[in-house]
């Protein structure tokens, strides 16, 4: 059990510990021999393209049209991207869209210029063109992605329109016009809305899909989809009255407790339901009186206020409170459009800036893609980053367990939906906390409803699960189900990622609240300390339960007598500097005779810089983190000692098959900004001195940002053996060899009184 006297410590981190890294000694070599037959293949490639666009370049000689550029399945790597074949004077690497696919923008100029350049023998670029597979125009399949344009309907559809982004200024505004241009003559509503940094589109309203697959022979068009709409909860089970609530299953708030307050996005907190009322403390409505219906929105806002009284102090149920922002958004239809949410929040996030937990318990009814990341989850990046705002967003429902088709199409379709692929956000999945004899899941397991991983490009989404209910596979949840209030003061029961998500909003706002003002809260730190507490109690990440289920906020916050967790919050340098923290004194209770007997858990959180255009390349930053030793060996080449280091925590999941760049995504989570490491050692490993590395790389067309990468890190050591004080061990040591220490937290947070 957690100890108040135990907080987590933070390290003051200091210049000494930066140092320079010697540059890469070459450049790789090629992957494959660069024959005649390869360099004729991609001649034919680009006359081919050429000859395709030969009538657009002839009528519009200034606009770019764009090309796709299929690698090697083995090329995924920055170190084997071909910038020396596709540059300004060719055609410059735009973009990119599914995994090994670049995008480059194409004028009649630089594509024989690019024709010139693959029969080049020079040293600097037979690498690169040995990496290229295909070269061919970007087409009207690539950019329609409706679901059926087979019927015409006579109702007025929306979608919207991403143009390309050709990265000038210059040719973004020549391909803009060209596209207004180009369908001032159409019989489309087109209206350009600009959501946030990464998040700008067209929407169209057609009452033809032909015109809509007109748009896509347009050169200036990256997609067109229809638009998304998203709903409070996916899987229609119906909540179920209970019984009256009372002030014993939901207390009034503490008269002078400064508790902390959650935003809730969703369909509305009844006003007749006066015990969840008292916790109200703010409400904003985009929805007439007439046409409310309250009941989602008021059993999330209950899970937020109290979830553990609601479910009669229940094992698991965290005994956090806090008071709520009730903003509602959605109507009786239970829907709304991509464009009107994005309205919405924005203007809520306006409205209210001093909340910093946002609670989304909403989603899509289908996954999103594998390959990119949604306008959405871009949009809710946009948005904490410009506001310093968490978003807990739910990880979405479906029905797939009730279906009869082969397993991996099953998988496939319960992936986690929009906008649970935010990556600044914290995503939530749904566990079971009971059983019945008939029930879909065990106790413990993920919900059979709840969406799963990965997120797109293989980020660990969702990232916890929380109690959301279980139910057997005819969807009948009674006895099994989640508590919480309803309309009309009433208790109700039902399941989903819905009610999940509210629990862990609860416990990130009284985290926040409990270290704001002993250390700067940040988005960034809340979403660590909820991760590294799951991380800490489970065995490894899995695509149903991410890294666990999060414990009490005490858990968060303090540390068992037999560990000790750090914070580092480090400025990660780009360029050719690491950051290392050497030696790191452990305390004698984890270790014996020489060797290091205990456990080490690290959890990762940073925010990086995002470009949509980019496709499943959307994050730009990759910070890897490594905990281990530096060693030197015997180089069998040269017959000299070399200095190299070994890491001795690895990743979550570990099974890292090998160093292709596909396989670190799925094995290491490579570019995503959260990762999280763990190894036990009951057998111990000899370990003479550790020693805590970080290291920055950046994508490939990316400018070294201006800025270091912030980056949160939670380091635990736990001792194996029972009895010991290693967190005052360890405290003392640490100071005694000139680590400055600070406990992130001294406020106590606020719990129920049992």
């Amino acid at each position: 059990m957690s100890n108040k006297n135990n907080p987590i410590q933070a390290v003051k981190i200091t210049q000494r510990d930066f140092r320079e890294t010697p540059p890469p000694k070459s450049g790789p070599k090629p992957l494959r021999e660069v024959t005649k037959e390869l360099v004729d293949k991609l001649q034919s490639d680009i006359d081919k393209s050429t000859l395709e666009l030969k009538q657009h370049f002839q009528s519009h000689p200034n606009v770019p049209a764009v090309l796709k550029v299929r690698l090697l399945e083995n090329a995924l790597a920055k170190s084997h991207r071909p910038d020396n074949v596709f540059k300004d004077n060719t055609c410059p690497i735009i973009g990119s869209a599914d995994f090994g696919i670049l995008l480059v923008s194409a004028n009649e100029e630089g594509l024989g210029q690019l024709r010139q350049r693959v029969q080049s023998r020079a040293k600097t670029v037979q690498p690169d063109i040995a990496a290229i597979e295909e070269i061919s125009v970007f087409s009207s399949e690539d950019r329609l992605q409706v679901s059926s344009l087979d019927d015409d309907d006579s109702g007025v559809q929306k979608y919207k329109i991403h143009l390309f982004d050709h990265l000038k200024d210059s040719q973004n505004a020549v391909v803009k016009n060209y596209f207004d241009e180009s369908t001032a003559n159409e019989s489309l509503d087109i209206t350009f809305r600009e959501f946030s940094p990464h998040t700008r589109f067209h929407t169209v309203k057609a009452k033809s899909k032909l015109s809509i697959q007109n748009l896509a022979n347009n050169v200036a068009v990256r997609s067109i989809e229809e638009m998304p709409t998203y709903t409070p909860t996916d899987y229609k089970l119906a909540t179920s009255p209970v019984g009256p609530i009372d002030n014993l299953l939901l207390p009034d708030p503490t008269t002078g407790v400064d508790y902390p307050v959650v935003a809730v996005v969703d369909s509305g907190i009844c006003r007749k339901s006066i015990q969840i009322n008292k916790w109200v403390v703010g409400r904003k409505s985009f929805v007439p009186e007439d046409l409310l219906d309250t009941s989602h929105g008021t059993m999330v806002g209950g899970l937020i206020a109290s979830p553990s009284s609601l479910n009669y102090q229940g094992s698991g149920f965290p005994n956090t409170q806090a008071k709520l922002v009730d903003i509602t958004v959605f109507d009786t239809s239970g829907s709304a459009s991509e464009d009107d949410l994005m309205d919405m929040i924005s203007e809520a996030v306006e409205e209210f800036p001093e909340i910093k937990i946002w609670n989304l318990s909403i989603g899509r009814s289908e996954p999103t893609p594998l390959n990119t990341f949604s306008d959405f989850g871009c949009f809710l990046d946009d948005l904490s980053e410009k506001h310093g705002i968490l978003f807990v967003v739910a990880s979405g429902n479906h029905n797939s367990f009730t279906s009869s088709k082969p397993e991996e199409e099953k998988l496939r379709e319960s992936r986690v939906s929009s906008p649970g692929d935010s990556l600044r956000a914290l995503t939530v999945g749904s566990m079971a906390h009971k059983e019945n004899p008939l029930s879909a899941s065990e106790t413990g397991q993920c919900s059979p409803f709840s969406r799963i991983g990965p997120g797109p490009a293989f980020t660990p989404k969702p990232e916890v699960i929380h109690y959301g209910g279980n139910c057997t596979p005819s969807g009948s949840f009674a006895q099994i189900g989640v508590l919480s209030c309803g309309p009309d003061n009433q208790m109700f029961e039902s399941v989903g990622t819905s009610f999940a998500t509210p629990i862990v909003s609860s416990i990130a706002a009284n985290a926040w609240k409990s270290i704001d003002g002993t250390i700067v809260a940040t988005p960034e730190k809340v979403k660590a300390l909820v991760i590294h507490s799951a991380v800490l109690g489970c065995n490894g990440y899995e695509y149903s339960t991410g890294f666990g289920k999060p414990g009490d906020i005490d858990n968060l916050l303090y540390c068992t007598d037999d560990q000790i967790t750090l914070m580092f919050e480090v400025d990660v340098r780009h360029g050719l500097v690491e950051f290392e923290r050497s030696p790191i004194p452990l305390p004698t209770s984890v270790q014996e005779a020489g060797m290091f007997k205990g456990e080490v858990a690290m959890t990762l959180v940073y925010s990086p810089p995002f470009d949509r255009s980019f496709g499943s390349e959307y994050s730009r930053v990759n910070i890897s983190v490594s905990m281990g030793e530096t060693k030197e060996i015997l180089d069998e080449k040269t017959g000299e000692l070399k200095t190299i280091f070994k890491g001795k925590v690895p990743p979550l999941p570990s099974e890292k098959k090998d160093l292709y760049e596909i396989n670190q995504l799925k094995n290491s989570f490579k570019w995503s900004p959260t990762k999280a490491h763990k190894k036990r050692y009951p057998q111990g490993t000899g370990v003479a001195a550790w020693k805590l590395k970080m290291e920055s790389t950046i994508r490939a067309e990316e400018q070294n940002p201006a800025t270091p990468q912030k980056t949160v890190l939670l380091v635990t050591i736990k001792s194996i053996k029972e009895g010991t004080n290693l967190y005052s061990d360890a405290v003392r040591l640490l100071k005694t060899n000139g680590w400055i220490l600070n406990p992130v937290v001294v406020n106590v947070p606020i719990t129920i009184q049992q």
